[in-house]
């Protein structure tokens, strides 16, 4: 372990200093330090969107006063008056040193974070006068802080140290805010690095939650198998809420379902119960579910306590948490000290049997609201990765070339509507008109469309809970062997998923157009139709144009419609009366397929079909995968290659015309590090990407942003193609690179540490910023003159 820290710790110097060397002038190694702690940090959940912000403001005594290193405003919500105020504030502040091994003294811990906590008071009293309005982004989030107030739920320190650390947690004491403190230094960023969790486990010390201080007390259930222990207690529901207070939602990470707010039936019945009768919710309310990785107890008073839990999870019973917290915030006379709740924690001591039992745990625990299979699976790997990819994939409104829009997955039951609660008014308009509902699709989707094109109809017939469970069988084995959706299963299901609205629109309404009398055996004429229509064209269809164009044309139309009826017709004359159970059986579908239909579909839709030849390579094409690290390399070049002037007239674009989506500040920003070669960050590389297909729909705007600008172009550096080149070079060859560079001295300290870090990520396959690699680039042509030529 030692040894590992120690290669751990020399990586990161090297993709530090290779951090600084790309970004050139001005870049600074505690600005570097604390983008990649950021970048981790992102990368477990724990800040997305955090920002790099340094300040550092001078005392009287030539000392310093308060700093900070970078920030996030998170969870922007809505009061009871319709303000809008975020919920998190996330600051950062760095201690950074040359050297790697030192401990930090507990003189510079504290120093360091009253710093932090004058910027915090002053902020939050409005006593920060006197910043620069030119500073843009330090003033507004001033602004921001003093504005808000105490509207923020949390504020969270993260305090970043390249040494090590063993002081106790801090705790920062400011007027009308909660401030949670948390040490990162180097053993901890190791840790994860170490463990390639997607999470970093939950430590409840429940000795600080608990009023006597002596912990929870509970009764240990006996020891039925050794693959878990079990515990019953009663915790006071003031924990409960303080827990999510500084957890939020990470306390249920493993929970099944997102947070639905307070306006189903049950939650207000939650909400009702706190208010009304508090001594009544330990007999009406159910009790939380949790589970964890390992307990610690001991007996006080001759009575048996909870001391402290590691990676505690409340799997069943997120509602009752966060309702806790929520009413108590919204309703001052809300008094939770009479509120108690019955909880059973189980702790999985195998942890090879954790992925499994916990989902196990959740499927059988009682539970306030139905939890199904399909909420089940919303934490499974493979739907995580599709609600990734329903984010980011813009397709055109074929109704308005002009315009992009998304596709919404709802990977977790309320994901669409507590997105939209979260916004103001004129945000939620952007929000429904780039994520149109009529668009949004659930797991039981996804497992309907792919069945059907999989060309089983009496799967999809059976039901949605059925149907899932049958799709989510045929998934396992790809979830295990780590082969996730990318974009062409992401078009394949779109343009699935076109086909069956537009099918299922043609069946019409009964008492309206309806094709037929029968409007119950809608679902099943619309799946089996679907698949016969697969089954008649030999799954040829060419999926891939309809994603792009997204719409059937009439023609198409015309022919589903008549199959349409004459698949219902099949079902009604087959069926005997009980078309749902007929058409559940497999019999029922061959049969189907083995009915002559009178048009030829190979014949009269070959302009709409592909090649044998093309089917056969699409099958055997390998998944792209869009979070790949060269995929982030081919959008970063294909932003560059759009040249500054298009980028600077496409901000200037946004502000005359206000297209749907795009932010002026972002595109201020990606100009700003265009034109002074830095590396872009994940915000802009993102909004680069959705600008560029919103171009690809619409070419002919290109020369009309370019002329809005009055930049000269630039030279243009193909970076995916340098990037192609290094993959080219052999492990030799790289070898020979850097002996090469050490013995010649051609390199400076930091350029050879750029060139090191490059390799190192390409080996790993791990990011590599844009201007590392082009900074690599110009240093390995320094070696032509030692018969090395790139």
């Amino acid at each position: 372990m030692v040894r590992a820290l120690e290669n751990y710790i020399e990586e990161v110097k090297s993709i530090i200093a290779s951090y600084v060397y790309s970004e050139g002038e001005g870049a600074s190694f505690e600005d570097k330090f604390t983008e990649y702690s950021l970048e981790v940090l992102e990368s477990i959940g724990k800040s997305e969107g955090a920002r790099v912000l340094s300040y550092v403001h001078p005392n009287s005594q030539g000392g310093i006063d308060w700093k900070i290193n970078g920030y996030c405003l998170k969870d922007l919500v809505k009061d009871e008056n319709k303000k809008e105020y975020y919920e998190t504030l996330d600051l950062f502040v760095t201690s950074y040193k040359n050297e790697y091994d030192y401990n930090i003294t507990k003189d510079d811990y504290t120093k360091t974070l009253n710093q932090v906590k004058r910027f915090i008071n002053s902020a939050l009293k409005r006593h920060i006068d006197y910043i620069d309005k030119s500073n843009t982004e330090l003033y507004h989030l001033i602004d921001i802080i003093g504005e808000q107030g105490k509207n923020f739920d949390r504020i969270n320190v993260y305090f970043l140290i390249n040494g090590f650390s063993n002081h106790d947690k801090e705790k920062i004491e400011v007027a009308d805010a909660d401030v949670f403190v948390h040490t990162w230094d180097i053993a901890r960023l190791f840790k994860i690095n170490e463990s390639n969790s997607v999470h970093e486990p939950i430590e409840i010390e429940f000795e600080s939650f608990t009023e006597n201080g002596k912990g929870l007390q509970c009764l240990q259930v006996p020891s039925i198998d050794e693959m878990y222990d079990c515990y019953l207690a009663i915790i006071p529901g003031e924990i409960l809420a303080k827990l999510y207070k500084e957890f939020s939602n990470e306390l249920l990470e493993s929970n099944v379902r997102a947070f639905l707010g307070q306006a189903g039936k049950f939650n207000k019945g939650i909400r009702e119960t706190i208010r009304n009768k508090p001594h009544m919710f330990l007999p009406y309310n159910n009790g939380i579910t949790a589970t964890a990785e390992s307990v610690e107890t001991k007996v006080v008073d001759n009575r048996l306590v909870i001391t402290k839990l590691n990676d505690f999870q409340v799997v069943n019973g997120g509602q009752t948490t966060a309702s806790l917290y929520h009413t108590q915030k919204k309703f001052k006379d809300a008094d939770l000290s009479k509120i108690f709740v019955q909880m059973k924690l189980t702790v999985i001591k195998d942890k090879e049997q954790k992925n499994i039992e916990v989902p196990n745990i959740s499927r059988f625990a009682n539970s306030q609201n139905k939890v199904s299979e399909l909420d089940l699976s919303s934490n499974n790997p493979y739907f995580v990765q599709i609600e990734n990819l329903s984010r980011k994939k813009y397709v055109v409104n074929p109704e308005n070339k002009n315009q992009s829009l998304l596709w919404f997955f709802e990977r977790a039951n309320g994901q669409y509507r507590e997105t939209l609660n979260k916004q103001t008014p004129a945000q939620q308009k952007k929000f429904k008109e780039q994520n149109p509902s009529y668009r949004k699709f659930v797991k039981s989707d996804i497992a309907k469309f792919i069945n059907i094109w999989d060309l089983e109809p009496h799967f999809v017939s059976q039901g949605s809970q059925k149907n899932f469970i049958h799709y989510t069988k045929k998934i396992t084995e790809l979830v295990n062997k780590n082969k996730l959706p990318g974009e062409n299963f992401y078009r394949k299901l779109i343009a699935n998923a076109i086909l069956f609205k537009t099918t299922d629109k043609l069946f019409g309404r009964k008492g309206a157009n309806a094709i037929g009398e029968n409007t119950s055996i809608k679902s099943f004429s619309v799946a089996y139709t679907l698949s016969f229509f697969h089954f008649l064209t030999d799954n040829r269809f060419d999926l891939w144009k309809l994603y792009e164009e997204q719409k059937i044309d009439d023609f198409v139309s015309n022919h589903l419609k008549s199959l349409l009826i004459f698949v219902y017709n099949h079902l009604e004359a087959n069926g005997g009366g009980m078309v749902s159970e007929y058409a559940k059986r497999s019999t029922s579908w061959d049969k189907l397929k083995a009915t002559q239909y009178s048009k030829n579909l190979l014949s009269d839709l070959k302009e709409y079909l592909i090649s044998d030849e093309e089917k056969t390579q699409r099958e055997k094409e390998k998944e792209i995968d869009t979070n790949s690290i060269e995929d982030s390399v081919f959008v970063i070049s294909e932003i560059q290659k759009m040249g500054l002037k298009f980028w600077d007239g496409f901000r200037l674009y946004i502000d005359k015309n206000k297209p749907i989506g795009f932010d002026w500040s972002t595109a201020f920003d990606l100009v700003s590090r265009l034109s002074k070669s830095k590396n872009l960050t994940t915000r802009e590389i993102t909004f680069g990407k959705k600008v560029l297909d919103y171009i690809q729909s619409s070419p002919q705007i290109i020369d009309e942003v370019k002329a809005l600008s009055k930049l000269e172009e630039t030279e243009i550096i193909e970076v995916k193609f340098i990037y192609d080149k290094f993959l080219m070079i052999s492990k030799d060859e790289w070898k020979r690179i850097i002996d090469l560079a050490s013995q010649t001295k051609i390199f400076d300290n930091l350029e050879l540490a750029n060139v090191k870090a490059v390799q190192t990520a390409l080996v790993k396959k791990e990011k590599i910023k844009e201007q590392a690699i082009i900074r690599a680039y110009e240093s390995l042509k320094k070696l032509k003159k030692f018969g090395f030529d790139i």
